[in-house]
């Protein structure tokens, strides 16, 4: 008995509430995804944003002027030693769809068959390599960009991507480019595609509570797949204009808010690593 009177064991109550927290923290990495700040001390988090979009910008434009293979080792490397320095948790990494796999298979069988330089002779069968070195290659240049761009969402606040963009298309106010309004648009696509992408996993779950026990054809699973992408882009539709709306009743898009975060070592050491790396990229294509 409790001291309350309740007649439940206090161990016992203990013991089950730390076991709901473990699986909530649990879940809580493993459905962790890009654009999802996870708070941290690192100088990756003391970084200014603004230092990590200039230097993920030099690299991914430099990745895609020179996609060789050493420059695919060079930007896999800094994400490396910017993940390691991040210190995030094991669970960071989010959950790939299975069908992930099947469409990168798929590409690499159609690149095999495409053939190209060089070849392998297995017996009397030349077998043409060419084409799948580079589906490969093409291959890690995205999934190096794409690691570089989950990283600045893990270790970057939503909210310090509005004022560092500001500041650093400050210049374009001269020529009388619409800052406030370019910034505001992508701050709100930045903002809204965690809310996008719950409502297709919520459309997609409905679909999935209603399926028929009984086996379907692939026709069948294209319908399914159709009605879901026209259902969420519905909603994508009808939350635009809701957010429309507000904005237009509160006044039109507001401004940016002033960048106080300072500019300090860490950005300089950032920068400076970030222009050797593109250096090399381009000396080594």
């Amino acid at each position: 008995m409790t001291p309350n009177g309740q007649g439940r064991p206090t161990g016992l109550l203990e013991t089950t509430g730390e076991d709901s927290r473990r699986r909530a923290r649990n879940l809580h990495l493993g459905e962790i995804h890009v654009v999802r700040f996870v708070p941290g001390t690192s100088p990756l988090h003391r970084m200014w944003a603004g230092t990590k979009l200039v230097a993920l910008g030099l690299l991914s434009i430099a990745l895609l002027l020179w996609p060789s293979w050493k420059s695919i080792g060079i930007m896999g490397a800094l994400v490396l030693i910017a993940f390691l320095a991040a210190r995030l948790p094991r669970g960071i990494s989010p959950r790939l769809p299975w069908w992930l796999g099947g469409v990168l298979a798929a590409g690499a069988v159609l690149a095999l068959v495409s053939g190209g330089q060089p070849d392998v002779h297995l017996g009397s069968l030349r077998v043409g390599l060419g084409g799948l070195g580079n589906f490969t290659r093409f291959s890690m240049v995205g999934v190096d960009v794409l690691a570089s761009a989950a990283l600045l969402g893990w270790t970057t606040p939503l909210a310090d991507l509005s004022p560092a963009l500001g500041r650093l298309l400050g210049p374009l106010r001269h020529l009388r480019v619409p800052v406030d309004e370019l910034v505001g648009a992508i701050a709100l696509s930045i903002r809204c595609l965690p809310l996008l992408l719950e409502e297709a996993r919520v459309l997609r779950a409905a679909r999935r509570a209603r399926r028929p026990a009984n086996p379907r054809s692939f026709r069948e699973l294209g319908d399914e797949s159709v009605e879901v992408v026209f259902g969420a882009l519905a909603n994508a539709i009808r939350r635009a204009r809701e957010i429309a709306e507000a904005i237009e009743a509160r006044g039109g898009v507001p401004t940016v808010a002033p960048e106080t975060h300072p500019f300090v070592g860490i950005d300089v050491l950032a920068l400076v690593i970030s222009a050797m790396a593109v250096s090399a990229m381009a000396v080594l294509r």
